[in-house]
């Protein structure tokens, strides 16, 4: 299980190093999650004691299924999207993870369950503070509303954005007219060193932007 859960934050970090919404939190609970049922049903001469077989009880693997189904629709209803931020993911696989470990219980895998709620912990506490320290791009929302009667240009947009060592993925990018006014939504994508100078730098010159009406400028959620 701490293996998986490694492998699935290799994996987790570079959605968490493109600043994807799923961060590493994500994968490695589901990639820990995921072996702990795994294993589970591959020792079944050890379920309950070791005396399933033994009283004709039936196969819990059905039951098990149903469970982990039914916990994901509800952390679904949890995940929610705000605009251009997704909320609730860490939240939703935490949920599910946490089915398992009432699983092992289940079962009487004690030690495995111990051991799964270790590595809950682990993803959830340890995992965050790790990877702050290692390179990674920051994301930021930018939303600018334009006065009435200017046309705002993507190209220049692109072009304002890479000079200042920023750039906005083309698939979210959005640009909507409302009452003659133009509305610019999008994520920009800079390195995490200098997101913080080149927020305060874009939030001065749009401030000092005649044709801009009014901004707002956030770091992105990926919880």
């Amino acid at each position: 299980m701490a293996g998986a859960l490694a492998l699935g934050w290799l994996v987790g970090y570079e959605r968490y190093f493109n600043g994807r919404a799923s961060g590493t939190q994500v994968y490695c609970l589901v990639c820990a999650t995921s072996c702990a049922v795994t294993l589970l049903a591959g020792y079944p001469a050890l379920w309950y004691g070791s005396t399933s077989h033994e009283n004709g009880a039936g196969d819990p693997t059905r039951v098990i299924g149903s469970i982990l189904t039914g916990i994901g629709f509800l952390g679904a209803g949890i995940i929610m999207q705000t605009g251009l931020n997704v909320r609730g993911l860490t939240t939703a696989a935490s949920i599910w993870a946490s089915s398992a470990i009432g699983i092992l219980v289940g079962v009487d895998f004690h030690l495995a369950a111990v051991g799964l709620t270790a590595l809950i912990v682990v993803s959830l506490s340890v995992v965050p503070r790790f990877e702050h320290r290692l390179p990674a791009r920051a994301v930021m929302v930018g939303n600018v509303r334009f006065r009435e009667g200017y046309r705002p240009d993507s190209s220049e947009i692109h072009r304002y954005l890479v000079e200042r060592g920023l750039q906005v993925p083309p698939d979210t990018l959005s640009i909507t007219r409302s009452n003659g006014r133009f509305e610019l939504q999008c994520l920009i994508f800079g390195d995490s060193g200098t997101s913080a100078e080149a927020m305060n730098r874009i939030v001065r010159e749009l401030s000092e932007m005649p044709d801009v009406e009014e901004f707002t400028v956030t770091h992105s959620s990926r919880a």
